[in-house]
């Protein structure tokens, strides 16, 4: 019958196209399977073999429904249920190849697969489309997907055209179609007997690339969708409230907080104020990985390495999230990211008691250097709402100094931050300026004079150029000996990963310089979320800590948090520690490069770890929810 040999053509087609793009995606992350030193090429075929179950199974759940239109359509010879069906079928399986494509450049970006958070992107689509059309790396999936659809089109047309109902009695039509339905039944489920298949029964290997390899990324976005309708009807609930905010107050050493924020503690020094101004750099994926202190021997930040000597720098200091989103809310206002909620684009926009509130409280004017549009991540508004009086953004520079999608480079903002700096310090307030970087995120912009081996490269050394470039300027100003200054990336960058999310994403420099300055490396475990009460310390100002955030000088954390979407990490001197909301993926002893996972083996470490990170989380989603963070 031909209606079982158009389903089988459609199928073999959705099967080979998810095959190629998952190529795609294997031979350009290929690294992480030859960094294992473990993994054989049988490993690599299983992978795909396997990955096979799950477009079987999404090509079956996109086709069920234009199924029982042709059944429909060979009953009654009415064409407007066979041309429902080649719709449905192009449309939805257009979409999954896109999605598909798209997620082979989202895994080699941010080392997970593209779910349903993604789309928080789309309320900026000028940004998203001009990023993808100025991004050279986005054209590679761009192009086959368009040559896909082409051919996808013209074939699915010539099949549906030569499909016509056989005459065969109405018994045997009715046997085969439902044998038929069977199958696609089983495919969509995955498997005959027990539960339907699960993104965890992927994880069947040692090589964390190799077994989200075999998942597909339609699939990814279906069950993200459905985790993120289950977490709306069940808010997050780690551990009994009163526990958790207990043991953090332990943590932070509170025996009675100051207001109603559970855990809100003053801070007050001995000697003098010392109001130095403030300019907080944060550095556009500057991965600790780039620099010569961390083993890096590309030469790519000579002024970033020569800094880190001569300062107070941070060896083991880990950022909030892997968006900057995520690094400007924890270096501002000192609170974790829980899960993939994103602090800026609450209905209620909330109001912290952070750096820029405490300053702005002690006389400081406040502005903040955004390179791109000002809407994008809710930026402006969340800024404006936090004690930023002056945003500068993409509407505040001269259009011929817009370089891409991104907005203006470095080397421009540095400059137009100078002029806008001097008007402030000669108002005699102390200031507190924010210069928010973006040369070393694609799509780039490279001036010819900077050179090296690739693009990337390039990108960062132009990065670091501008930053001494800045420095130089700045150091010839009159408010220079009287300012401390913070280099900070906002996140890092996947490189070489080991564990279920690179640490490298979240592994970042940081260091504080001012004029007079003891240079001093702290290899405690440290966090953005740190930087301002650390900052308070070199001000000697003294104020009411309503954060996460301890003072590096005086206090140490024996684990700091970080965020990975829907991943939360915990991390100290040897282990490392990953779960998500059900669950707790991993126990690693990630200073060894040991890919053994010991959550089952090392009971004890692993349950206090778990508490540690919970009660924090629970803490933290606590205080917002009852509006304390700002008391």
């Amino acid at each position: 019958m031909y209606l079982v040999k158009l389903i089988l053509k459609i199928y073999a087609f959705a099967i080979v196209v998810f095959g190629l793009f998952r190529a795609a995606l294997y031979f350009w992350q290929r690294q992480e399977v030859v960094n294992d030193h473990i993994s054989t090429t049988w490993d690599v075929l299983y992978a795909f073999i396997w990955g096979m179950r799950y477009d079987i199974l999404i090509t079956g759940f996109i086709f069920f429904i234009p199924y029982i239109l042709l059944i429909i359509y060979d009953f009654t010879l009415k064409n407007i249920f066979k041309k429902t069906a080649f719709w449905w079928v192009f449309i939805l399986f257009s979409l999954a190849f896109m999605l598909t494509a798209a997620n082979v450049v989202y895994y080699h970006k941010f080392y997970q697969a593209i779910t349903i958070k993604t789309l928080e992107w789309f309320d900026q689509p000028a940004t998203v489309f001009g990023m993808i059309f100025q991004e050279p790396r986005y054209w590679f999936m761009f192009i086959p997907f368009s040559l896909v659809i082409f051919v996808f089109y013209r074939l699915l047309k010539k099949w549906f055209n030569l499909y016509q109902p056989v005459n065969l009695p109405a018994k045997r039509k009715i046997f085969i179609y439902f044998g038929m339905l069977l199958l696609i039944f089983i495919g969509i489920r995955g498997r005959v007997v027990h539960w339907p298949l699960r993104p965890e029964d992927a994880f069947t290997q040692h090589n964390n690339f190799l077994n989200e390899l075999k998942l597909n990324p339609v699939f990814v976005f279906e069950k993200s969708y459905e985790s993120y309708l289950k977490d709306r009807l069940h808010p997050i609930q780690l551990m009994p409230i009163d526990q958790a905010v207990k043991l953090v107050q332990n943590s932070l050493h509170i025996k009675q907080p100051v207001n109603r924020n559970p855990i809100s503690r003053n801070v007050r020094f001995d000697t003098l104020p010392n109001p130095k101004n403030v300019v907080l750099v944060l550095m556009e994926s500057m991965a600790a990985w780039k620099l010569a202190y961390f083993g890096n021997k590309e030469n790519r930040t000579p002024y970033i390495d020569s800094l880190f000597k001569q300062s107070i720098a941070f060896t083991n200091m880990y950022s909030n999230g892997v968006h900057t989103y995520a690094g400007i809310y924890g270096v501002n206002f000192s609170y974790p990211e829980i899960f993939d909620k994103h602090p800026f684009k609450n209905v209620d926009v909330k109001i912290y008691d952070g750096l820029p509130q405490v300053l702005k409280s002690k006389g400081y004017e406040t502005s903040f250097f955004i390179p791109h549009n000002k809407d994008f991540d809710n930026l402006g508004s969340f800024l404006s709402k936090n004690s930023y009086k002056h945003i500068y953004f993409e509407k505040d520079y001269p259009k011929d100094s817009i370089r891409t999608i991104w907005g203006v480079d470095d080397h421009f903002l540095f400059n137009f931050a100078l002029k806008k700096i001097d008007k402030m310090a000669a108002g005699g307030q102390n200031f507190l300026a924010t210069v928010l970087t973006i040369s070393d995120h694609g799509p780039f912009y490279i001036p010819d004079y900077i050179k090296g081996k690739t693009e990337k490269i390039r990108a960062t050394r132009f990065a670091d150029w501008s930053i001494a470039n800045f420095m130089h300027k700045a150091s010839k100003k009159p408010w220079f000996k009287n300012t401390v200054f913070i280099f900070v990336a906002d996140h890092g960058e996947g490189h070489n990963r080991k564990y279920p999310v690179p640490l490298t994403y979240n592994h970042i420099p940081a260091m504080f310089y001012y004029q007079g300055v003891q240079p001093q490396i702290i290899d405690k475990m440290a966090g953005q979320i740190d930087l301002f009460p650390t900052l308070m310390h070199i001000l000697k100002l003294n104020y009411t800590n309503n954060t996460f955030g301890i003072d590096q000088f005086t206090s140490e954390r024996p684990y700091i948090y970080f965020n990975h979407d829907k991943i939360e990490g915990l991390i100290d001197q040897t282990h490392l520690l990953l779960l998500d909301r059900h669950k707790t993926i991993g126990l690693y002893h990630y200073r060894k490069g040991d890919l053994t996972d010991y959550k089952d083996k090392e009971p004890e470490k692993r349950a206090e770890m778990e508490t540690y990170l919970k009660a924090h989380l629970q803490t933290a989603k606590y205080i917002l929810d009852k509006d304390f963070q700002n008391p």
